[in-house]
Order: structure tokens, then C-alpha cells, then sequence
């Protein structure tokens, strides 16, 4: 762009474009399962398989290169070039309860217990960092770690630019711009 910066995203054309991929994919959705079109069925099987070896390829990649940091209270991870699968929330929730399972199923003996996960990851179309909380199950019964230090941070600091009308209450996506105020305000929360 001019001024030497990055050039800007237009955004609201990123949001309309999005919106009606998901309308497409609804109604494509829709009438694979009405089995008008048994070749929709093929390839909504292999995008399944694809996704779940993109989960496995990245989540291997987070375990052998230690990618894996901790808190006080949870563990966490930030993903800054991830393949165009970890764009949707659902993709980073499943990757997040994926690593989950593997580390605590390979956590070292002396180890103490589960510790709850936030996986952030980059998306560079909208320029926003998308945030997945994982809690482990012995541990979801209590409270949603990350929903409850979600809103905290969003009281502490309402000027975030921030996503969070998801229905997955500990899912946040945050402007890549406001990104680290928000990591600072998260881990004053957590401690």
C-alpha cells in the first residue's frame, strides 16, 4: 500500500465472500444428504479425511518441536502460519482437543495433572489471531477455564477489536493488531 505499510484487507469483502461460501456449503451440504449427488458424497469424505491428517500432521508438529508453553494455570501454543484448514474454529477445536489427549496420554510420570489448553492460531485473510480453549474432561465439570478469562479480559479492556459471538464461548478471535494487549490482559487474568 502507499506509505510503505502493508496494503489493508478489505475486510467486508472477506466477511460477504465467506458468507456465501457458507451459504454454498450448506445447500451443498444439503442436498448430499438428500443423495442427489453421490460425487459430493466422495469428496465431502475425503475433505473429512484431509482435515483429520492436517489435525495429525499439525498436532505432531506441536509435540516434536516443543511448541507447547505454560502458565500458571493452562498451556498454550501459538500457531503463526497454519495450513487454510485451521481458518474455521471447529479445525483449531479439534486440533486443541487432539493435543490434549496425546499430551496427557504421554505426559511424563512425575507430571501432575491435566492442565487446561488454549490453542491460538493465525489467520492471516483476516488478519485476527483465533483463540480455542480445551479444558480436560475431569476439569470441565467445574467451569469453562477460558470462557470466564475471555470475558475478563474483554472487561478489563473494552477498546479489542474481538470476535466472540461463537457458540463455543471458549473460542475468541482477536485482531491480529490488538493481539498482544490481549495476551497480556489474558495472562494477568490467569495468575
Amino acid at each position: 500500500g502507499r506509505g510503505g505499510g502493508p496494503p489493508r484487507r478489505d475486510t467486508a469483502a472477506i466477511a460477504e465472500l465467506e458468507r456465501q461460501a457458507m451459504r454454498d456449503n450448506f445447500w451443498r451440504a444439503f442436498d448430499t444428504l438428500l443423495c442427489k449427488d453421490p460425487a459430493a458424497l466422495r469428496e465431502g469424505i475425503s475433505e473429512a479425511v484431509e482435515l483429520a491428517k492436517a489435525v495429525q500432521s499439525m498436532g505432531r508438529f506441536v509435540k516434536d518441536t516443543n511448541a507447547m508453553r505454560r502458565t500458571a494455570r493452562f498451556q498454550w501454543c501459538k500457531i503463526e502460519q497454519p495450513t487454510h484448514f485451521f481458518r474455521h474454529h471447529l479445525a483449531v477445536r479439534r486440533l486443541a482437543v487432539w493435543l490434549l489427549q496425546v499430551f496427557y496420554m504421554y505426559r511424563p510420570k512425575a507430571e501432575a495433572a491435566e492442565r487446561p489448553l488454549l490453542l491460538i492460531v493465525r489467520d492471516q485473510v483476516r488478519e485476527t489471531y483465533l483463540c480455542i480453549g480445551a479444558t480436560p474432561n475431569h476439569l470441565s465439570d467445574d467451569r469453562d477455564e477460558f470462557a470466564h478469562l475471555f470475558r475478563s479480559v474483554l472487561r478489563a479492556d473494552r477498546t479489542l477489536k474481538f470476535q466472540y459471538d461463537l457458540f463455543d464461548k471458549s473460542a475468541i478471535e482477536v485482531a491480529a493488531d490488538d493481539f498482544d494487549r490481549f495476551w497480556e490482559l489474558l495472562n494477568d487474568s490467569a495468575e
